[in-house]
């Protein structure tokens, strides 16, 4: 949105009226006029970002320009609303610090599971275990897993996680599959998500965007879901395959 109305980026300001907010429907069709080569916005004096906006034509399309952009705004940052969603326990992120793994990162690993439970057990969001445990079966008979396997998760506080987890742990441990558990700050997980070679995704911006980013993904998993008008990111990088 800077790129194209030459526009300034500032961390939302509850107290300024903005000229317009962008809802997720509103960024989608913002999107097609830009891939279309139309102008939308005329006379806007400042807009609130106030949508989720996973699209992936219009980022894949400009990956090139937008990395350029953050590389040359490094004070650029993010804020989230918590570390568990609305607590008020701000973290703040330089966008800088997401897109370049630090140099001393050593958690690299090469194919990694990223399982996404917590509140979206409670919501019904998660992917079923079944699929997991399918599309596991299928990348040890092929050989794409042959002696380790990675899985990156919050800790399991509830039994439904526990016995989610359990199940992919047995079916690892039955095909002799070394299993190494990473459960650490945000920024550690997505790095290590970002440095691998494979990584299997679940339902989890954070996933997105390490996929996104990463220059090491040789083959990423993504779980196939019904699209939505609005939000369409199921192509983070060239070689997806769903499941």
């Amino acid at each position: 949105m800077c790129k194209y109305y030459n526009g300034t980026y500032n961390v939302y300001n509850v107290n300024k009226n903005y000229s317009l907010n962008i809802t997720d429907e509103g960024f989608n069709h913002i999107s097609k006029n830009i891939l279309q080569k139309k102008n939308y916005l005329n006379n806007v004096n400042s807009i609130n970002m106030i949508g989720f906006y996973q699209q992936d034509a219009i980022f894949l399309l400009h990956k090139k320009e937008i990395i350029e952009y953050i590389i040359s705004h490094p004070d650029h940052y993010i804020l989230t609303d918590g570390i568990n969603s609305g607590d008020r326990n701000y973290q703040k992120f330089f966008m800088k610090n997401i897109i370049t793994t630090p140099d001393e990162f050593i958690k690299k690993y090469k194919i990694v599971l990223h399982l996404r439970l917590e509140d979206f057990i409670k919501h019904n969001l998660f992917i079923k275990k079944e699929r997991i445990l399918q599309l596991l079966e299928k990348l040890i008979k092929n050989k794409t897993i042959d002696n380790q396997l990675v899985i990156v998760l919050n800790k399991p506080k509830k039994i439904q996680e526990f016995n989610y987890i359990n199940s992919i742990i047995q079916l690892l441990k039955n095909n002799n599959i070394e299993i190494i558990l990473e459960s650490n700050d945000v920024l550690t997980d997505y790095y290590i998500l970002k440095e691998a070679e494979i990584l299997i995704s679940s339902n989890s911006t954070l996933c997105w965007g390490a996929s996104f980013f990463s220059e090491k993904l040789k083959e990423l998993y993504f779980p196939e879901y019904k699209l939505s008008s609005n939000q369409t990111f199921k192509q983070p990088i060239e070689n997806t395959i769903y499941y």
